[in-house]
Order: C-alpha cells, then sequence, then structure tokens
C-alpha cells in the first residue's frame, strides 16, 4: 500500500502518528480531484440552487463568491496543512496542535460530521431513488417525492444501497477506493452538465428571465443571508474542521497546498455556477417556484423533465451524476469517523465501516420520517452553522497554536504579506464569530 513520511514539524504529532506509515493520494491530478469531488457533492447540486433561491438570487450568489475568496480559501489552506502537519483527523490534529480544550473541540467535529452525514445520506439516497425511477419510466411522475418520502420502509432500500456503496468504496483505501472514484466520476460531472445546461439555456425565455433573476438586490441582503452565504461557502468546500482535515492527513509532502486549496475552491465555484445554469434557467422559464427549500430538487426538476423534449433521457444523466458526485462527499464524512476509530480506539479499518454503518441507519430515520422539518433544521444547525464553527477552530488551531513560523512551514509557504497573515489570524476567526452570532440573532427574531 503506498504511503508518505510525515511532513509535519517535529513535535506536531503524537508518537503514534510518526510510526505508523499512513497512505497518501497521490499527487497532481489525482489530489486535485479528491479534494474537489468531496467538495462538490450535493452542496452544490442539491444545495446551492435552493440557498439560492431562498436568501435573494443573484445578491447572494456574488456574496458566496467574494466569500469563498476571503474565507473559504484561506481556511481551506489551514485545513490541508493542518492535516498534513499532523497525519490524523480532526480529533488528533486538534490535540498535537495543543489547542486548549482539544479532545472537546474534536469531539464537538466527530458529533458534527456524523449528524450531517445522517441527514446527508437521506438526500443523497432520494437521488439515487430518482435515478433509478428515472430509467424505469417514472422519474418525472407528479407527486414522487412526496410518494418516495412518505414512508420510512419505502426510503430505505436506497438508503442500504448509499450506505453499503460508501462503506465498500472506503475499505478499497485512499488510492483504490476514494481517488480511484473521484478520477472518472468528476470529469463525468462536469460533461452531464454541460449537455444539462445546454438544455436548459434553450428552453423558451429561459436567457431573459435569467438575466432578470441575476439582478441583485441589495436591499434584501441581511445578517441571515450572509450567515447563509458563509454556511454555503465553508458547506460547499467541504470545510468544518473535519472532510478536509482527514484529506489533508492523507496528501503527500509533494502537494502545494496553497495552489490544490486555490484549485478546489475554483472548481468547486466551477461547479457551483454549472449547477445553478443546469437549474435556475429551467424553473425560471416554466414559471415554477425557485423558493421551494431543500426538496426544490426532488419537486422542481422532475416537472422540468417532464416538460422537456426527452425528458426522462434527462432525468437520468441528471440524477445518476448527482448521485456520483454526492457520494464522494458522503464518504469524506465516513472517512473522518472512520479514522478517527481506526487512529485513536485501535480498530480494523472493518469494524470501524461496519459500526459506522449500523449508527448511520440508526441515525437517518428521524431525517426519513420528517424529511422537510428535520432536514431543513438539521442542514442551518450542522451545515450552516456548525461547519463554519469548526472551520473557524481549525484556523485558530494552526495560526494561534502552531504559530506563524510552523504554520507556514506546515502550509509550504516561504512566506506571507503581514496583512495576509492579519487578516487569517484575526480578521477570519472574528468574522466567523460575528456572522455566527448576529445571523442567529437575526433567525431567532425572525422567527
Amino acid at each position: 500500500m503506498p504511503t508518505g513520511p510525515d511532513s509535519g514539524p517535529p513535535g506536531s504529532a503524537s508518537p503514534a502518528a510518526v510510526s505508523r506509515p499512513r497512505e497518501t493520494f497521490a499527487a497532481g491530478w489525482g489530489t486535485l480531484v479528491a479534494t474537489a469531488g468531496v467538495a462538490i457533492g450535493l452542496g452544490n447540486v442539491w444545495r446551492f440552487p435552493y440557498m439560492m433561491g431562498s436568501y435573494g438570487g443573484a445578491a447572494f450568489l456574488i456574496l458566496y463568491l467574494v466569500l469563498v475568496v476571503a474565507f473559504g480559501i484561506p481556511a481551506l489552506v489551514c485545513e490541508q496543512a493542518l492535516g498534513r502537519a499532523t497525519r490524523r483527523g480532526p480529533l488528533g490534529a486538534l490535540r498535537a496542535a495543543g489547542l486548549p480544550a482539544a479532545s472537546l473541540w474534536g469531539a464537538l467535529l466527530l458529533v458534527t460530521v456524523t449528524m450531517a452525514a445522517s441527514y446527508y445520506g437521506v438526500v443523497v439516497a432520494w437521488v439515487l431513488d430518482f435515478a433509478a425511477l428515472s430509467a424505469l419510466g417514472r422519474g418525472t411522475e407528479p407527486g414522487l417525492h412526496a410518494e418516495l418520502t412518505a414512508s420510512v420502509v419505502r426510503q430505505s432500500p436506497g438508503l442500504l444501497v448509499t450506505v453499503g456503496a460508501c462503506c465498500l468504496t472506503l475499505h478499497l483505501g485512499v488510492r483504490r477506493g476514494i481517488q480511484a472514484l473521484s478520477r472518472w466520476v468528476l470529469p463525468l460531472f462536469f460533461l452531464l452538465f454541460l449537455v444539462l445546461i445546454g438544455r436548459s439555456l434553450t428552453l423558451p425565455n429561459a436567457v431573459p428571465r435569467l438575466l432578470t433573476y441575476l439582478t441583485p438586490h441589495w436591499g434584501e441582503v441581511d445578517a441571515e443571508v450572509v450567515l447563509a452565504a458563509l454556511g454555503q461557502a465553508f458547506f460547499s468546500l467541504a470545510l468544518g474542521g473535519t472532510f478536509m482535515v482527514i484529506y489533508g492527513s492523507y496528501l503527500s509532502p509533494q502537494t502545494r497546498i496553497a495552489r490544490n486549496a486555490a484549485a478546489t475552491a475554483f472548481t468547486d465555484a466551477a461547479a457551483a455556477l454549472l449547477a445553478a445554469l443546469a437549474v435556475v434557467p429551467a424553473v425560471l422559464a416554466l414559471g415554477l417556484n425557485m423558493q421551494r427549500g431543500p426538496s426544490l430538487l426532488f419537486e422542481v426538476m422532475p416537472e422540468v423533465f417532464r416538460r422537456m423534449p426527452l425528458g426522462s433521457a434527462f432525468a437520468v444523466l441528471f440524477f445518476l451524476s448527482v448521485f456520483l458526485v454526492a457520494l464522494l462527499s458522503l464518504m469524506a464524512a465516513y472517512e473522518v469517523v472512520v479514522a478517527a476509530l481506526v487512529d485513536h480506539a485501535g480498530w480494523s479499518r472493518g469494524r470501524a465501516l461496519g459500526a459506522l454503518a449500523a449508527v448511520q441507519l440508526v441515525l437517518s430515520v428521524p431525517a426519513m420520517a420528517s424529511p422537510e422539518v428535520y432536514v431543513g433544521w438539521s442542514d442551518f444547525v450542522w451545515g450552516s452553522t456548525l461547519q463554519v464553527v469548526g472551520g473557524g477552530v481549525t484556523v485558530v488551531a494552526l495560526v494561534w497554536s502552531f504559530g506563524r513560523a510552523r504554520a507556514l512551514k506546515a502550509a509550504g509557504l516561504d512566506r506571507l504579506q503581514p496583512a495576509l497573515w492579519i487578516w487569517v489570524r484575526w480578521g477570519i476567526p472574528v468574522g466567523i464569530l460575528a456572522t455566527l452570532l448576529y445571523g442567529w440573532w437575526e433567525r431567532l427574531r425572525g422567527s
């Protein structure tokens, strides 16, 4: 099994982390498809269009892109650097960094990723169901999503297949599993979505209505919208002190972290724009409602395909590509927990995967039983809030606990402009805290 030596600074990891060989991604293209694959997932296809529809359209889009550059890329560098320097997942990385109360913070991040995976896995299973039903000619039937989500039993087979596919791929390891699947899924995703965009933009009235929709209304932007955009930036980039820390621990010493982080963010933002161009023009052209929340993908898109020529064929392509790329993100969530059980509990990989699968199937029941209420609130709590918290904790762990010299060495940087260092050290943590507090205040006051 290919391995890579530890590249962290002396004393940055526990003795176990230094002595135990750790598998790494192949450098270059292989690393990019792995990190970009986990970043894209449903965050762009399922979540981004409905967040854009619910939080102000074009203004949300512009705000999201600004926050990706200002917060997302620096946080991504910090997470990958911390993972590679310590060769551990979130719990071990925070301990090795010397962060105060590291065990409590690490436990919170593990709970966050476990809970987020429980509802996210259900949504991925819905996508699989829609792909299968579309292949049978039923994918565009009215009310299909309501029929599917009316019963826990009805949703269970798709969830079992989804969880099983993730665990089987992860059992193959970092290169033969995660990286191998990412290599062909990511290009397929972009190719299929280019086809779908072509069809969406050629619908009658699609372009004029899209141009109207893309006029930003800045008066609608408030603290909750900023929190939603920041949460989307972190969710979309798979930030949160979990996914990218564990994937960072699999980076080879030759990988240039800053370059990989920028390329990952660019690829992810491109995927978000592709998803928006595939979904939004079609929804607007057909006069459908963009503000349908988490159900947008499953209630509006079948209606779009039903009104298209060759709609069933496009539905199969759409849901199949979405399922495959979503699987990459779900696998990353599982890998965080599995690696923690292997590293800290001494479990075998197979035992850890079996235990995780059982826990996920149990935790998924509330999401299947009450999808509208449970998934919506869970997405706000675990996605928009605690993933942002986790990202901030990781930034603090690297730039405060490591210190400037060790942090730059971990990131593979010789130097950093003083203004950028001040921004990463002070601006990002303070900005995250202020956005979270004010955004939650506005949401609670509004409710």
